[in-house]
Parts: C-alpha cells; structure tokens; sequence
C-alpha cells in the first residue's frame, strides 16, 4: 500500500529583511521648506493627480520656459515610469491676461498707425519717436534717478543726456528696478535710430523704436481698439508656437489641456462660491476682490502659506495684479487684496457676470481649472518659484475657501530659476533667449541633460563650464554606447557563423555584475530622494568609466552578455528622464544625417547596411593585408582613403586591430564630426609640411640654377682686365656714366686699403 504523497513545507521569505531598510520617496515641498515622504491621496490606484502651471501666450516661449517645462517633464517621467504612478496631468493655457491685452493692443496699433501710415522717415514720425522717448523716460527713468529729464532738440544730437547716460552707475539703479538696464538699452537704440535715420531703412527705424512708440499710442488710442479677434488671435498664435517649442523639446503634453478663455462660465460660478463663503466682495465698479485679511484671521486657514515672508510686499503683489488693474481699484478693502474678476474697461475683452462685464482674474483661473478635472484635494502642483508669492499663494487660498478646507495642494513643486552667466534671464526685462534660438546651438538632448545634471529645485545657471561637462558626459556616453554597438555586432556575426563564443563567467566579470548590481540600487536611492537626476547622471558615467576599465583589461575576451545588461540599464534610465532612445535598447537615439534617408530609427538603419559595411569591411581588410606583406603603397593609401574618407563621411568608423578584423562601429554625429574634424586638421598639417619641402626643394633648385649658370659665364665677358664688371646682373651693358662711378669706388677702396696695410 502506498504512503500519501505530503507537499514539502514551503518558507516564506523573511519580509523585514526584504524591505526593512528599503528607502521611500521623498520630494521637497514648497509647503514646508523640506522633504517629505510622497503619499498620494489614492494610494489604492496608485494615481497621482497632478495641475501644472502653463504659459501666458503672448509672446515666444524662452529658456527660462524650457528649464521649468522640461524639468517638470523629467519629474513626471519618473514617477510614472520608474515608481510607476498613474498620473492625471493638467496644464493650462493662460490666453486671457493684461499682458495679452496690452500687446495685442499694442500690435495692432503700431501697425495701422506706423507700419501702413509711414512709408518714409518724415518730420511727422520723427516727432512721434521723439514724444515717445520723452514720455518713456518719464514714465521709468526719472522716478528711478528721483530727476526730471528731458531730451534736447535732434541738432545739439541728444549730447548731454547721452553723456548723462554714459556716466550713471547702472548697478546702482539696478538695485531700485531690475529692469533699469533694459531702459537704458531701450533710450539708446531709439536714440541712435534718429541721430542715423537718415541711413536706415524705415523697416530698422520702425522695429528699433516699437517697444518706446508703441505704449504712446496705446495711451492715446487703446481704448478705441473694440475688435474681439485681436485678443483672440495673438494667444492662439502663440499657443501653436509653445507647442511645437515642447515638441522640439520632447516633453509630454498633457493629459488635458485647459484654456481660461473656455472656462469663464465656471470662474464666475467659483467667484460667487467665494463671495457666499464670505472671503469675496464686489465693488462699485463691477470689480471682485479676495478678503485676504479675513481669510487669514479665519482659525481653518492661513494666507501666503508658500511665502508668508512676502505678505504685504506691494510690487510683488501689483505685478501679479497686472498692468491695467494697478490704478483700477475703487472700493478695495486692503492692498493685499487682489483681483477674482475685473470690471473690463474700453479697449478690453468682457465676459457678461452678475457684477458688470469683465474678465477673470489672473489668479482665479488655475483653481477652477485644477479643481474642475482634479477635485477639491489635488496631490501636486507645479511651475516655477518666481510664481510661489502672489500667484500659488492666492491660488491656494481662493481654493481653499470656496471648498472650505485647509489643505487644497499636498505637494508644491516649484522649479528653481534659470540664469545665463549669472544674470537673471526675464522675458519682462527683454534678455531672454528663445527656445528656437537655444536649440541653433545646442540639441534638445543637450538642453536636456543640463537641466538633468542641476537639481530641479535649485537655481540653474546656464553657463560656459556646465555645457562644457554637458558636452563631456554627451560624447563619453556616445563613444561608450558605439563601442557596446560595435562589440555586439562583432559577436552576433561570430555566432552566425557558427563560432562558439566563452559564456562562462570568471571573477572579474562577476565583479562587474556587482558594481551594475550597486548602481541600481545607489539609483533607486537617488531617485527616493527628492528625484536627484544630477546624483543619477553621476552614477551612470562612473558605472561606463567601471565599464571601460573592464574592456581595456579583456579587450578581445569579454563577456558580451554583462556589457549588453549594462547598456540597456542606463539606456532604461535615460528613458525615464525623458532622452529618445534606440529600439535595441543599446542606447540613446542619435540618426546619422547620412543615412537618415530610410526615414527610420538609427537601430534600425544600422540594422538595415551592417551586411554591407561588413562586406566592405572585409574586401578593405583583405587589400590591408596585401598592402602590408608586400609592402604595397598604393594598397595602403587606398586601404585608409576606405577608413578615413568614404566610411567616415557616411559616419562609420573601422579600428584597425592585429591579428583581427577592424571593428565598425555606427559613429554618433558627435563622434562623427570630431573624427573628421580630428583627420581634416591632420591633412592640414602634413599638407603644410609637403608645403615647406616643396618649397624648400624649389629653393634649392633655383639656387643650383644660378649656380650653374654662372659657371657658364666667361670672365672676360663681363669683366675687364681692371676687374670692373661690363654688364650688369641681368646681363645688360653698363653705361659709360656708371662705369666712371664704379671706377671711382674701386679707387677709393684701393687708396683705403693701402692706408690699412701701411698701418699694420
């Protein structure tokens, strides 16, 4: 009879020890000034809902945009591809705002009263020019230098108040207004415009004076300006270019996008929530304001939770009210109040509202929009630091008190600010760089990894030193990936064939499965704590240099399989943080504008010619190994003419070994343009070498004609008996009258060197 069969006990693994050290993720929060463990509010779904301040389209999207966009890009990324989070992403479009107004205004007024009225530089736009300059330095020059200036006529040629310019200390303004130096820079081109005007064309004249002209004619004429389409056209302009600037920039777009010229409706409905809540009142001409003082004495809230510091501070807080609301505030109760809805003056867009036409507030509009797809308690929100005080401050408590809670964000995430050599870039102070501009000079992966390589909380200064490391990491990971390409395309072609390659591990090729091993967990580390990109970019260049060492020990022995794991981590990882990467997963995308023809990735592509680069490659090693046993020249010259012009150009690079076939590799065009660089200034050199020889060689045999042509030359032919020459160098006869002086010398000389031998 047989036993029963009794499953064997199975010991569930020791979970302590599994996660009892494991690190959680930590990201910093504006809201406490620290790192706080991330615990989103559905933690069932792993969801994460997240609200993303988006541009105010009025104007091209800059460098300063493309720190703040990219970098929360790469944040996102990461907590949806490496901690694996479902995330709900909003971001809005600001297309209703003073600034919109004013330049669509503007815009259109510079055009029909300077663009179509003047088709030359006559008295009449002279005059207006120099009003303009008149009133711009009234408006932001002379309450900064606390004097009344003004121009002299075009004939005394603006002389003293150039000399004024040229001898304040800038640095000094700059301290009462940042945008003192734009001033400056302003009155001056304008100035120079017409002292030269006779010497530009008027399209120059009109551009150099546009940003002075323009604020005279919206003073005089805005008001007139009734067409709707204006304040529609120029956002949506903008709008499109934004988008194709993020495109460019591979940043993801949102899961939806909101624009506050569809939301109206919703704002007023929010506005009158306030309004009933007790925070709102409205006054006598149809504007709303937020009742900062009562909301904060309320014992459930507190104003200006971001920045409590800057409560009160009034530039801050009219910048965030805008330009057209400054001076419009009849009836507010505070200065610390501000706006929800703004009674519309002539000349401004309206929206029909239970206290007058108007239009929403600045502020008022993230929070319909967030809470409307995300609720009442969102987990994230995001934009940058200089948006901290007024703007997420109000956004939080105009929230806050029309759902009457105390905590409508968890997490604030701002991004630091971007600065250009140390200089504070602004759109307002007119030093920006646009994006289209930044991506002639740098790639998008570039732009990228800079903005990797600073932590997103922190300042950025784009500099001279972090894109010479940029450029550093960029070529070392390229030659890195090319050499793993390579290496493997060797090995596939091996197998093919049927050779057996060693698989078997020895210590070393354990030891750097451990140091991958150490860097995946130093990375999950790095990325727990507040998603420290630069820490992970670090990591991945000391796992390659690790990686590189083994390959200069085992430069024909090692094992392809470690290598293969290593690159398609760190190539997992530069997926996550948002890098275009290769289909083989053998690193980032880089298509080779010489084969970009099939139109298809540079994988593939390599993929598509490797059987007929192997093919060449093996016809030019052949001729290589004839050149060399017969010592052939013409082989040799033609064998490295293969390496160093046809494949190179089409970016191909062969490394010639002993004993062995080159090895190809598929050059990135980094690569590739260093090489050819690198070749062409060796030609250069050895073609100015050539140079000298020839050269040299030409001198010496002119010298040996001169030489043997004077031994042709008979004595008597040319000198007489007295040893005076009768002709000259060129072989002409010497006159009578130079004959005479030649005599004369040779007399003299005779009667001196008589005198030296009686001396002696």
């Amino acid at each position: 009879m047989s036993s029963k069969v009794v499953q064997p006990t199975w010991y569930k693994p020791d979970s302590s020890k599994i996660n009892g050290d494991k690190p959680v993720l930590k990201l910093y929060n504006s809201l406490t000034r620290s790192k706080d463990e991330f615990i989103p509010v559905d933690q069932k779904r792993n969801q994460i809902t997240w609200y993303s301040c988006g541009p105010t389209v009025y104007d091209s999207s800059h460098m300063g945009h493309a720190r703040n966009y990219v970098t929360i890009d790469i944040n996102r990324r990461i907590l949806s591809n490496f901690f694996n989070y479902d995330i709900k992403f909003v971001q809005n479009v600001t297309d209703i705002d003073d600034k919109i107004i004013t330049r669509a205004r503007q815009n259109f007024l510079f055009q029909s009263h300077v663009i179509e009225k003047f088709n030359t530089i006559d008295d009449t736009l002279i005059k207006l020019s120099l009003d303009s300059i008149q009133s711009y330095i009234v408006k932001n020059i002379n309450k900064l230098v606390n004097k009344d200036l003004s121009l002299e006529s075009p004939e005394n040629n603006f002389s003293n108040f150039l000399t004024w310019l040229d001898s304040i200390n800038v640095a000094e303004f700059t301290l009462k207004s940042e945008k003192f130096p734009m001033y400056i820079k302003q009155i001056k081109l304008a100035i120079y415009s017409i002292k030269e005007f006779k010497n530009l064309p008027i399209s120059e004249f009109s551009e150099n004076l546009k940003d002075i002209v323009s604020p005279i004619l919206d003073s005089k004429y805005g008001s007139t300006v009734s067409d709707p389409d204006l304040f529609r056209q120029l956002p949506a302009y903008w709008e499109n270019q934004f988008d194709q600037d993020m495109t460019k920039l591979n940043v993801l777009p949102p899961t939806v996008k909101t624009r506050v010229s569809e939301y109206v409706p919703q704002i007023v409905d929010f506005v009158s929530k306030i309004i009933d809540k007790g925070y709102g009142y409205a006054t006598s001409d149809g504007s709303v304001y937020f009742d900062t003082a009562r909301f904060d004495s309320s014992p459930n809230h507190d104003y200006a939770k971001l920045q409590p510091w800057n409560k009160g501070k009034l530039d801050l807080i009219e910048d965030g009210e805008g330009s057209l609301s400054v001076s419009n505030t009849t009836g507010k109760k505070s200065p610390n109040d501000f706006a929800l809805w703004k009674a519309s003056k002539p000349g401004e867009p309206f929206w029909s509202s239970p206290w007058g036409q108007g239009r929403p507030g600045w502020h008022i509009e993230c929070s319909v929009m967030a809470s409307d797809i995300l609720g009442s308690n969102i987990d994230i929100h995001s934009g940058g630091i200089d948006l901290a005080f007024p703007h997420h401050d109000n956004e939080l408590a105009q929230s806050e008190a029309c759902f009457d809670c105390k905590q409508w964000i968890n997490y604030f995430l701002h991004t630091g600010h971007l600065h250009i050599e140390g200089q504070k870039m602004s759109k307002s102070l007119k030093n920006f760089i646009t994006i289209d501009e930044a991506l002639k000079s740098h790639s998008s992966k570039q732009l990228r990894l800079a903005f990797a390589m600073c932590q997103w909380n922190n300042q950025l200064d784009f500099k001279t030193s972090l894109l010479a490391e940029v450029e550093s990491v960029e070529k070392n990971l390229d030659k890195f990936f090319t050499n793993i390409r390579s290496h493997n395309n060797e090995y596939l072609a091996k197998v093919s064939k049927g050779e057996i390659v060693s698989e078997t591990l020895r210590d070393d090729d354990k030891i750097l499965f451990g140091e991958l091993e150490k860097t995946k967990l130093k990375i999950y580390e790095q990325f727990c704590d507040n998603l420290s990109t630069p820490l992970v970019i670090r990591s991945i260049v000391e796992l390659v240099t690790i990686t590189n060492n083994y390959l200069s020990i085992y430069k024909h022995d090692f094992r392809i399989r470690i290598l293969l794991e290593i690159t398609r981590y760190i190539t997992k990882i530069l997926d996550i943080i948002g890098f275009e990467t290769r289909k083989d997963q053998l690193g980032w995308e880089d298509i080779s504008l010489s084969l970009s023809t099939l139109n298809n990735s540079a994988s593939s592509q390599e993929e598509y010619v490797l059987p007929f680069i192997q093919l060449i490659n093996d016809i030019r090693d052949e001729i290589r190994t004839i050149g060399i046993e017969s010592k052939h020249s013409r082989l040799l010259d033609l064998s490295d003419r293969i390496r160093d012009k046809d494949l190179l150009n089409l970016g191909i690079g062969l490394d010639d070994r002993n004993g062995q076939k080159a090895l190809i590799k598929f050059l990135s065009s980094n690569e590739k343009r260093d090489l050819i660089k690198l070749r062409d200034e060796k030609e250069k050199v050895q073609q100015e070498k050539l140079n000298k020889k020839l050269a040299q060689l030409k001198l010496k045999e002119e010298q040996e004609k001169i030489k043997r042509n004077k031994e042709k030359v008979n004595p008597i032919d040319e000198w007489d008996n007295d040893g005076i020459p009768t002709k000259t160098q060129e072989g002409v006869e010497i006159t009578k009258s130079a004959r005479k002086k030649l005599i004369k010398q040779w007399q003299q000389q005779k009667k001196l060197y008589e005198n030296y031998l009686k001396l002696q």
